[in-house]
């Protein structure tokens, strides 16, 4: 396999850097979370009481960056294969078009939950 290096750009290292950058946030939120949710808890743990902790400000604020990082390291490891192993213009075109649209989906179905859930009016009135 020959790769002619000067059609490639040189993006690769802010694309490597930010990868790590995401995946350490990635790490410390999932901390986060485990802690919060699982460990810092009551004795009896029940649903009314994860919902309660679901109404808090800082649910959505971390699970709105957790959402943007899982989605920027996700897409953005798939889109670093594509670049190792597919060399035609039109098919790295193609499949970063997908890449786009699929996290642009993802993205707003997150954003959509979140919103959701951190108002719970429908969840509000099944735990009374």
């Amino acid at each position: 396999m020959r790769k002619n290096f000067k059609e490639t750009s040189k993006r690769g290292a802010i694309a490597w850097l930010l990868q790590r950058i995401s995946a350490v946030v990635l790490f410390v939120l999932l901390i986060y979370h485990f802690f919060t949710y699982h460990f810092i808890s009551s004795a009896t743990p029940g649903w009314g009481k994860v919902v309660s902790k679901m109404q808090s400000p800082w649910f959505s604020v971390m699970q709105f960056l957790f959402l943007t990082a899982a989605l920027y390291h996700g897409l953005n490891g798939v889109w670093m294969v594509v670049e190792d192993y597919i060399h035609s213009k039109f098919w790295r075109f193609f499949i970063f078009s997908l890449i786009l649209f699929a996290g642009s989906g993802l993205f707003f179905v997150g954003i959509l939950t979140i919103l959701k859930i951190s108002n719970l009016e429908l969840v509000k009135g099944v735990i009374k």
